[in-house]
């Protein structure tokens, strides 16, 4: 009596392995694009928990809190403000309350800010002359309104301390675009 082979032969393996390998080559670029996206979102989201976190400790406090942007290495109340620092600290008086890192959602994002620092006071408003953005995209690509392939966020702060995010991209009758 004849027993059956079981299993699989290598011309059905091989097949298997061409057509996995083809499917991930179709779905890296996607993947690449999908990455950067969530860096991106990943720091806007830290950055804007941040600005909710002064705020509301300037308005627990009764006094006023500051948002500082700074490129130093480990962000401290001593730390000097800058429009570009990829870092940031909450700070009341000298003491540091908080800080987030640009290299939270990975390395190769980018924040820039109509100020260096933002300060809200006990009532939650910002001591700010004008409203300004803080834009934070992705080093190693442009962004979508640039033609670019990568979705790039704003961070809206109004003198009155209200805080929103944002996307460029969309439209001013979107709720989730900047209102350009």
């Amino acid at each position: 009596m004849k027993t059956l082979a079981r299993g699989f032969s290598l011309i059905e393996l091989m097949t298997v392995i061409v057509i996995l390998s083809i499917a991930t080559t179709m779905a890296m670029p996607a993947f690449v694009q999908w990455t950067r996206n969530v860096k991106v979102r990943t720091v806007a989201e830290s950055v804007q928990n941040g600005l909710r976190f002064a705020k509301m400790e300037a308005a627990k406090r009764n006094a006023n809190v500051e948002l500082r942007f700074t490129s130093a290495a480990t962000p401290g109340c001593a730390s000097t403000a800058e429009t570009s620092g990829r870092n940031w600290v909450v700070c009341a008086g000298s003491a540091a309350l908080r800080a987030g890192y640009g290299d939270a959602g990975g390395a190769g994002v980018d924040i820039s800010s109509d100020f260096a620092s933002v300060t809200f006071n006990g009532l939650g408003r910002t001591t700010l002359a004008n409203s300004g953005q803080i834009n934070i995209s992705n080093a190693s690509g442009k962004c979508e309104t640039d033609g670019g392939d990568v979705r790039c966020l704003r961070i809206l702060v109004s003198t009155g301390g209200k805080l929103r995010m944002c996307d460029p991209k969309r439209g001013s009758g979107d709720p989730a675009g900047c209102g350009e």
